[in-house]
């Protein structure tokens, strides 16, 4: 797929480099300069090619090329996953429990990477599938991915993520913050701990609704760990329903109950802050019907 972005150079860049102004106003990533210095169209001033250590003058027109072939998954017979949001630079999948995010050895459909790959190539289109963070497998909700360098370079990092999960009983306080490291103390075991060498995790949350043994609770992060949500809820005593690694009960619920419902981003080519929200799953609705619109 094949994307042009066309600039206007501003006066603080009067007399800069063109590498000044792509590494620094328009957001590029270095590697993402190299590649572009390859391409006969790949930056161009003013109409004309250009090399990155040319001048600008404000006013300037810089614009740069990206081109994008297949890559990584191929299309398959996936059932079709929600698309929440899409445009030329960003799609947002509900992505269903059940589903990896991308392939893995061992397991190279299924996924939704091959989804994406299959939605391009239904539209012609040719696009490597970046990933601005993971789900777990069973964890259900919206998955941003970027669809070329230009966005994956500036939302890395930038995507907030609202959590809903339902835990055993009620965590004490209601509505708190975690920060207790996280780490994998056997590389043999699955599963993760609050240990005192392990990475720095930090969990808000916040208890939404209480029922007979369980409770919905909202949780944002200021860190991605893997399982941070489910680890810091254990730690807490209150392991996610269904999430057997960490002690929870499966009698309700199949799997863990955890949902991403919604991401907020700052757009990378049109500066507008984004929210998208995925809806309340069917197995998680069930057991708390009256929250099925909370955020």
């Amino acid at each position: 797929m094949t994307r042009r972005l066309e600039f206007t150079v501003p006066p603080a860049y009067d007399g800069r480099k063109v590498v000044h102004f792509l590494r620094g106003e328009a957001g590029c990533s270095y590697t993402l300069v190299r590649s572009l210095k390859t391409k006969e169209d790949g930056i161009l001033l003013n109409g004309a090619r250009a090399r990155t250590i040319d001048r600008l003058r404000a006013g300037d027109r810089l614009a740069i090329t990206l081109r994008d072939g297949m890559g990584g998954a191929e299309p398959d017979g996936t059932p079709s996953v929600p698309l929440l949001y899409e445009d030329d630079d960003i799609a947002v999948y509900d992505k269903p429990a059940g589903m990896a995010c991308h392939p893995v050895r061992g397991m190279q459909s299924g996924t939704l990477a091959n989804v994406f790959a299959r939605d391009c190539r239904a539209r012609e289109q040719e696009a490597v599938c970046r990933l601005m963070g993971r789900l777990d497998r069973d964890t259900s909700g919206a998955v941003v991915i970027a669809k070329n360098a230009f966005a994956a370079a500036a939302l890395t990092g930038q995507v907030e993520k609202t959590y809903r999960a339902l835990v055993t009983g009620a965590p004490e306080p209601r509505a708190g913050t975690v920060d207790a490291p996280v780490g994998q103390p056997d590389r043999a075991d699955p599963r993760r701990r609050v240990v005192p060498d392990g990475k720095p995790a930090v969990t808000h949350y916040e208890t939404l609704a209480e029922y007979p043994g369980y409770s919905l609770v909202r949780c944002t992060l200021e860190t991605g760990r893997t399982h941070q949500i489910r680890v810091h809820m254990a730690h807490l005593g209150c392991p996610l329903l269904g999430d057997a690694l960490y002690g929870g009960d499966r009698a309700l619920i199949g799997r863990h109950a955890l949902h991403c419902a919604g991401v907020s981003f700052t757009h990378p080519v049109s500066g507008v802050s984004l929210t998208v929200r995925a809806p309340f799953p069917k197995d998680m609705q069930k057991l708390a019907p009256d929250c099925a619109q909370t955020w």
